[in-house]
Order: C-alpha cells, then sequence, then structure tokens
C-alpha cells in the first residue's frame, strides 16, 4: 500500500547539540596582564614585560609573582622574581628559562607581545633592607639574577637622585651562567661598573661550550671563585651582608663558603622558594 505522506504528523526539530562543558579559569583569576615585549636571550631563557591592567603593582625589591596561564581547562601558575625595581612606572619584568615537557614554561615560552596571563600578589621575605649601612654582596646563578637587579635598581636609586656614587664600596654583582649568552643585563651591568657605581663579577662554568668561544672573563662556578672575588674587590667580612638567588645546590655551597671566608650566617640571606621551574 502507498504512503500518504501528507497525512503524517510533521517530525519534530531536532534539539541542537549542546557542547560538552569545559573547566573554565576560576572567577577572580581571569587574565589581568598583557606581555607588551620579550627579548629572547637564548633558544631556553627569555626575558619578559608584562603591563598589568590595573597599573603599576607596588611591591618590595627581591619579591616574587605567580604568573599564570590557562592550560588544558584549567589555572597553572608558577612563582616569578621581578627583576625591575618597584621604582619603576607601569610595566613588570622577568626572567623565564623554558622546562620542555613542563606544566608552564612551554605553553609561557609561546606567548607573544599582546597574549594575555594572570598575574597574582607581590609574595616572598627575600627583601631587600635599604637602610643596612653595610656593603652588598650579590650573588646568583641562571634566572636568580632577577631579585637581585631589582635589589641593585633599589640600591643605586636613592644616590642616583642625590648625584652620589657609591665610588667607596660600590656593591658587587657576581653572576654564574653555563654559557656567556645566559648573561642577562649584562651590558646595563657592565655600564654601571664602567661608571664606577658597581662591581661586576659575570662568570662562565662551561669554557669549552661552543657559545662560550671568545670569552676572556672569569672561568668557574661560585663558591670555587668567592676567595679570589674576596682578594679582588676588598671584601670586609664584618661588613659585608650577602643576598643570594638560584638552585639550591649553588646556595648551600656558597653559604658555606662565605662563613669560611668570615661573613656572619645572620649576613648571609637566600631566596627559599626557589624549585625547579615547570
Amino acid at each position: 500500500m502507498a504512503l500518504d505522506v501528507t497525512a503524517m504528523s510533521p517530525r519534530p526539530a531536532r534539539a541542537p547539540v549542546q557542547p560538552v562543558p569545559t573547566r573554565r579559569t576560576p572567577v577572580g583569576l581571569e587574565p589581568n596582564a598583557t606581555l607588551v615585549d620579550r627579548e629572547d636571550l637564548t633558544t631556553t631563557i627569555a626575558r619578559l614585560r608584562i603591563r598589568m591592567d590595573a597599573g603599576a603593582s607596588t611591591f618590595r625589591a627581591g619579591q616574587y609573582f605567580a604568573i599564570g596561564l590557562a592550560v588544558d581547562g584549567r589555572l597553572v601558575q608558577r612563582p616569578y622574581s621581578a627583576a625591575s625595581a618597584p621604582a619603576d612606572a607601569g610595566d613588570l619584568e622577568f626572567l623565564v628559562r623554558l622546562v620542555p615537557g613542563g606544566s608552564l614554561t612551554p605553553s609561557l615560552w609561546r606567548l607573544v607581545p599582546g597574549d594575555r596571563v594572570r598575574i597574582g600578589p607581590p609574595k616572598g621575605l627575600f627583601t631587600l633592607d635599604s637602610d643596612d649601612p653595610r656593603r652588598h654582596l650579590l650573588l646568583s646563578t641562571g634566572t636568580g639574577l632577577a631579585p637581585l637587579r631589582s635589589m641593585l635598581a633599589s640600591l643605586l636609586a636613592p644616590l642616583a637622585s642625590r648625584g652620589v656614587s657609591p665610588t667607596s664600596n660600590p656593591p658587587i654583582v657576581v653572576h654564574g651562567v653555563a654559557s656567556a649568552p645566559e648573561l642577562a643585563y649584562r651590558a646595563e651591568l657592565e655600564r654601571l661598573a664602567h661608571a664606577g657605581r658597581i662591581v661586576y663579577v659575570p662568570t662562565v662554568s662551561r669554557p669549552d661550550h661552543p657559545a662560550n668561544d671568545g670569552w676572556t672573563g672569569r672561568i668557574g662556578r661560585l663558591d670555587g671563585l668567592l676567595g679570589a672575588i674576596a682578594d679582588t674587590t676588598g671584601i670586609d667580612p664584618a661588613s659585608t651582608v650577602a643576598y643570594l638567588c638560584g638552585n639550591p645546590a649553588m646556595i648551600a655551597a656558597v653559604e658555606t663558603r662565605l662563613t669560611a671566608l668570615g661573613i656572619p650566617a645572620d649576613a648571609i640571606r637566600a631566596e627559599q622558594y626557589w624549585s625547579a621551574p615547570r
């Protein structure tokens, strides 16, 4: 028998397919800052400049911020010390090392100016005592230079505003890296050293690395060089305060060497939040 299509009831319209809900960035933890500039020092180290939506953030030299991104539908955050000075208007600056296979840094590494990130509030007790009259010895490895650069700027700014240069016992900045291209802010620190405002001691630990071709500066690890550095810079252990930032093995070795040189344990301050970046 033929089917009478005119007698059929119209077929109900198919309901639209609803998308499967995905995890979203929690309310209150949405992006609140923009990457405005980046400089790749090497294939694994970059300088990132980030601008807060709400303007400059108040912090103390040496403190860190959590940088966060949405990764696979969830907010992933890691702490990074600010390399910029608290007095700088506007942007925050960070040194970031890429860790292949990490949960955050590969995504962070793909950022380009204009991309959005989440910046948490400043935290940390590794801060500069700007009223300390002792000579400052700032020692770091790798990206650990970041908080020390912030401290150095805070130390020098008041003197510069009065037209005074610390020519008698200028701060000493010691930066150890594997290869010379990793010497972040090298040109800036060399200018300050040339002007007599600081003593700058860069060193590389892998002299046979191809990136170190032509390197004529110091070679070796910080703990092995501290005796010679103390002799050439005229460090007086009783009137020196040391700030350290880098990997835990370096900090432990350098603390031992500094106390052996006569610097009191309570005059040695180290960043304690450090963990392998991910």
